[in-house]
């Protein structure tokens, strides 16, 4: 028992130290990026939810610290119809989000640097670790 716990206390030093002189050797570890969207439900039906909700979300926290990610209408899966429907019926609070998001610098510069502005959102979703989804409608 002595001798797998042993080696087990070796094998963990010898990858810690093999990790630590890739570092210093200047080796870099890619990661994707933080636009990824990751675990993002990527549906018209997640997207007609988040339209309801998206007047009232507190732009004012978010910071160029903030992850901010970009969902482009394009890339969602399902019917688009009944988020078209919602998203026509609801004119004054569009205005209200374009209003928001070309108040927040952080969201401004985010959609100037992937070529949209303010008038391209039509929804803003934050999750509860702060971070922002910002739904762009794309499809020309």
């Amino acid at each position: 028992m002595k001798k797998i716990l042993t080696a087990l206390a070796v094998a963990a030093l010898l990858g810690s130290g093999s990790f630590a002189m890739a570092q210093d050797a200047g080796v870099s570890v890619e990661t994707p990026a933080v636009d990824a969207a990751v675990g993002v439900d990527a549906s018209y039906d997640s997207l007609t939810s988040a339209l309801s909700g998206s007047t009232s979300v507190d732009l004012a926290k978010v910071t160029e610290q903030s992850q901010v990610t970009i969902v482009l209408l394009s890339s969602l899966t399902g019917e688009a119809g009944a988020f078209d429907k919602a998203f026509a019926a609801n004119a004054e609070g569009n205005t209200t989000l374009h209003g928001n998001v070309s108040g927040n610098a952080a969201i401004k510069a985010k959609l100037e640097a992937e070529g949209h502005t303010a008038d391209d959102v039509v929804a803003v979703k934050s999750n509860a670790d702060g971070s922002v989804m910002v739904y762009v409608d794309d499809r020309g």
